[in-house]
């Protein structure tokens, strides 16, 4: 889904979830964006792995990938792809191929706009995100927006809210915003 949905929000949830750290011997996160830069991907997923800056500074982008099979070799890695915008099947490949590496039950969990790159990216469950309907959204609003308001000042505040309530287009992230 677009901007605003709260894709990152959740994925930080699972990122940060005490069973997953248990459950998974390396918890990476990639803040990919709409540039995809393969060296930078590569470089980030060997940092993550806890790996020295020295292991990702080489400029030679088959090396780094070698560096990342290595590591990974056998072990139970779950890596969130955040803000994949890039859906160019012959760039992923190489992290493809790389990421085979891993151990059984690894998982990636990718976030993107795109629906097209998120079955590019071959996943198995792939969410879409809507906006949350009028009365849903406004709901949610109203307890932000009047926690720790008295009924007065609701009536007055009410009318205003609701079209600043409209204006937020049910996005669930406008309401922290």
């Amino acid at each position: 889904g677009m901007g605003g949905f709260g894709k990152t929000t959740l994925a930080q949830l699972a990122y940060n979830n005490d069973e997953v750290k248990r459950n998974f011997e390396n918890v990476i996160w990639v803040c990919v964006s709409d540039t995809f830069d393969e060296m930078r991907v590569a470089k980030a997923i060997i940092e993550g792995l806890g790996e020295s800056k020295e292991a990702s500074g080489s400029s030679e982008f088959q090396s780094l990938m070698n560096h990342i099979s290595g590591s990974i070799k056998g072990k139970r890695v779950f890596l969130v792809l955040d803000d994949v915008w890039d859906g160019n099947y012959d760039k992923w490949q190489p992290f493809f191929s790389c990421l085979t590496e891993s151990d059984h039950g690894s998982k990636i969990l990718v976030t993107t706009r795109n629906e097209s790159v998120a079955r590019m990216m071959r996943s198995t469950n792939i969410i879409s995100i809507k906006p949350l309907p009028e009365e849903e959204f406004w709901s949610l609003f109203e307890r932000f927006a009047f926690f720790g308001h008295s009924s007065v000042d609701r009536e007055k505040l009410e009318p205003i809210a609701r079209q600043i309530a409209l204006k937020c287009k049910g996005l669930p992230l406008a309401l922290k915003v």
